[in-house]
């Protein structure tokens, strides 16, 4: 035994920040004080106010490429998220353009995928659609923004094969020098890209859906932005022990002072109880372990259930890896969120 290793001690921090941060289900005699406060807890450990002070900008958007591939308008949208910061935001889109006030959106938040934005929607490698191009056919509205980092959305300096992490390796010690992170900004732009969608589309109901790091992104996004009515959380649900602090993942999922909000699943426990809430993960995810999911999960389904509306959260555990499962998503949106 090496009597200088510091395993214990890590082990010992994290043990105390999470009891320090509080238990969900012991407040939910008291609810709203409790998640309005937390709320106003995970904005500042995201610096979304330090954001808003400092680098605002008025809401501005100019169309910059638009086409049709095989019935579906795809529409691409410059749009000022902050000073200096340009949000390129896809949208997908059936019918009539004066139409689209009648229907719901589906906030695409995607995740480190070497396609960047476009990735949410173009085929899988299979040749099955994209799970974006599948909500597109159902009805909904799709919006699609190149988050911070990803995609498109890389320094100047940056190779033109620069992998996505290898992207977030690049900007978040940058950020985090500065007294920013990733997720801050990338959260900020997810609720920006809804400011955009109802002020240029008229749009005002809206879902959020997040796989993997995107996940991460809806996690916070989802309970934050009080627009959003439903929330699917996939490929990412679990606990930060099992997963980001059982092995090494992107940069981009370690925020100083996260854990001081709470376990992960404590985070997502505040979509309780009127938002609807779809929870999924791969059985054989490597990255987030089926062990912590169930855990997860069946927190999640007592909170809900203790606050009164247990039908608005559903769990799936679906056989597959770190991926997307289009079939069960399209399912739980037909059966709880309809497109009109």
């Amino acid at each position: 035994m090496n009597d200088f290793e510091v395993s214990s001690f890590m082990e010992t921090v994290y043990e105390d920040v999470v009891k320090r941060a509080g238990e969900p289900l012991g407040h939910t005699g008291n609810w709203e004080a409790y998640r309005k406060e937390k709320k106003e807890r995970i904005r500042e450990v995201l610096k979304l106010p330090l954001l808003k002070r400092r680098y605002d900008t008025p809401l501005a958007w100019e169309k910059v490429k638009e086409k049709t591939e095989e019935g579906i308008s795809v529409e691409k949208y410059r749009v000022e998220a902050l000073q200096k910061l340009s949000l390129a935001v896809h949208v997908l889109y059936e019918g009539k353009k004066e139409e689209l006030f009648r229907r719901r959106a589906v906030l695409f938040l995607n995740g480190h995928d070497p396609r960047g934005a476009e990735g949410a929607y173009r085929a899988l490698s299979g040749g099955s659609p994209g799970l974006g191009t599948e909500l597109t056919r159902m009805g909904y509205v799709v919006l699609v923004p190149e988050l911070f980092a990803l995609g498109e959305a890389k320094r100047r300096e940056a190779a033109s094969d620069l992998g996505a992490c290898e992207s977030c390796g690049e900007t978040e010690p940058w950020l985090l020098n500065c007294g920013l992170n990733l997720v801050g900004l990338r959260v900020w732009e997810a609720m920006k890209t809804l400011d955009f969608a109802q002020e240029a589309l008229g749009l005002d109901r809206f879902g959020v859906y997040g796989i993997s790091g995107g996940g991460h992104i809806c996690n916070y996004a989802g309970v934050l932005d009080d627009r959003i009515e439903a929330m699917m959380v996939s490929g990412y649900p679990n606990l930060y022990r099992y997963s980001t602090m059982a092995m090494v993942h992107c940069i981009c999922n370690y925020v100083p002072g996260q854990i001081e909000l709470g376990e992960s699943h404590h985070i997502t426990s505040l979509a309780a109880p009127e938002k609807k809430l779809l929870v999924m993960n791969g059985k054989q995810d490597p990255i987030f372990p089926v062990e912590g999911s169930r855990i997860a999960f069946a927190y999640l389904e007592e909170v809900y259930r203790r606050l009164g509306e247990p039908g608005n959260c559903t769990t799936v555990l679906f056989d597959g890896g770190h991926e997307i499962s289009t079939a069960d998503v399209c399912r739980w949106l037909r059966e709880n969120w309809s497109p009109l």
